[in-house]
This record gives structure tokens, C-alpha cells and sequence, in this order.
């Protein structure tokens, strides 16, 4: 397909929105123009397709996903590190990655309760569910059997999650809850701030709560769904925190 010069303009002025602002309502008017033109979007796509990126339209807003190889956009281990400061090694960014979808979980358990603005985690709870995964993990992983057939370094992280200060509900009540480095808060605060620069997640700093942004949702349906490695991932953190995982590890 051959493009116009204005088309090609149209797209490129969406792509560079899009890098600049994560997503996209479709009725936003730089979006809107270039939806109504086929062979623009067909450019928005192309150009994003070399960019080592794609968008992902959810019906209501445009996602621009970032391939996580082959990416001039994707972020490399040192360049996290020297953007967060308390991703000292890539056992800290092992330990987020566990945070994360234990959020992602807990938020995608039910699509017909979903309730975006609603629904919500403090950051004790969310420490207490973390506490309690790697607890039963480290429990199952005496051998390393574990560790290996999820492919997740379990003693590392335990080891590491276990030396941060642990703050407390009691601390959370009074409203002497710290985010400082060393912590388990500060952490989970590092971890939700990812989330939150993708326009997926709202912080509330008096509430202290992670809210979900409808924008999470669609990308939980029409990406991560489709992910094996979430899904398994999601339904191994689902039956560990129910009990079922440990009471099948104790009966075998």
C-alpha cells in the first residue's frame, strides 16, 4: 500500500502522541483523524511495526505496546536501575515483577465484577499477599524442583524480600507508613509507579490504595489473556494464596 505524504504525517504525529502518552481515547482528535483515513492507521501500524512496537486497540482507546526484544524503546536492566533507585539488582526487579501480578491477579479475578475506580489494594495488603506467596514458595522449593519448573529464582527472592523493613497495618492506621529505600512499602511504590507512568493504575496518596484505570482492564483482556505465561503464572499465584498450592504440595 502506498501512502500520502499527508498520511504519512497523520500517523507519524499519532506514533510520537502515543510514545509521549501510553494510550489514546479513540475520540481524541489525533486519534479520530487518523482512524477515519484506513491507509493512515495502516502507516500507524507500519511505522510502529519498525519501531519495534504495535498498537492495540481496545474499541475505546489506542495502546502502544513496546515488543520486549528488538525495541529501541524497550528498557534495558541498567537503564531501570539509573531511572529507580531501588532496583539495586535484578533480584529488586525479580521481586516487582512478582508484586505486579500478584496486583494483576487479585484485580483479574472476576471480569463481570470489574469496577475500574473501585476496586483497589492498599499497599499493606499487597505486602502481606507477597509475604505470604513467597512463604509458601520458599516452603515448597527445599530442592530447587520448584524454582525450576516455574522458572522463577525463589531462594533469591525470598532472601532479599525478607531482609527489607517490614512496615505494619498498625503503621499504615497512623499514618506513619514510609516508602523509604530498605522497605518492603518502598518496594511495592517502585513497582506501582511502573504501572502508573502507563497510564494503567492510579495512586491515591491520601487513601493510600493502588486503583485500577479502566485502561489496565483493556489491557488485561485483549493482551495479557492471550499471555500463557501470565495465565499460568496468575493461576499458580491464585492457588497459593487460596491454600490450594501448599495443601497439593503437602498431600504429594
Amino acid at each position: 500500500m502506498s501512502y500520502s505524504l499527508e498520511q504519512v504525517q497523520q500517523a507519524s504525529r499519532l506514533f510520537f502522541d502515543l510514545l509521549r502518552r501510553k494510550v489514546i481515547p479513540l475520540d481524541d482528535p489525533a486519534a479520530a483523524e487518523c482512524l477515519q483515513d484506513t491507509a493512515a492507521y495502516d502507516a500507524l501500524q507500519y511505522v510502529a511495526k519498525e519501531a519495534g512496537c504495535r498498537i492495540m486497540n481496545s474499541g475505546h482507546r489506542l495502546h502502544l505496546l513496546v515488543s520486549p526484544i528488538g525495541s529501541g524503546f524497550a528498557s534495558n536492566f541498567t537503564q531501570l536501575r539509573n531511572k529507580y533507585s531501588r532496583i539495586e539488582r535484578k533480584t529488586h526487579l525479580h521481586i516487582i515483577n512478582v508484586i505486579i501480578l500478584v496486583f494483576l491477579a487479585e484485580m483479574d479475578q472476576d471480569e463481570q465484577h470489574f469496577k475500574p475506580g473501585q476496586d483497589s489494594m492498599s499497599y499493606i495488603q499487597l505486602s502481606d499477599q507477597v509475604s505470604e506467596l513467597f512463604q509458601t514458595w520458599v516452603g515448597m522449593d527445599e530442592d530447587g524442583s520448584f524454582s525450576k519448573q516455574w522458572r522463577l529464582d525463589i531462594q533469591a527472592m525470598h532472601k532479599v524480600w525478607t531482609s527489607l523493613y517490614m512496615q505494619t497495618k498498625s503503621q499504615e492506621e497512623g499514618d506513619s507508613l514510609s516508602r523509604g529505600a530498605g522497605s518492603r512499602i518502598g518496594l511495592i511504590h517502585e513497582g506501582m509507579k511502573l504501572l502508573e507512568e502507563e497510564h494503567l493504575v492510579f495512586i491515591s496518596e491520601n487513601e493510600k490504595r493502588i486503583f485500577p484505570r479502566e485502561e489496565l482492564y483493556e489491557r488485561m483482556r485483549y493482551l495479557y489473556h492471550d499471555v500463557d505465561r501470565y495465565k499460568e503464572l496468575k493461576a499458580l499465584v491464585g492457588r497459593t494464596l487460596s491454600g490450594q498450592e501448599g495443601e497439593a504440595h503437602a498431600a504429594h
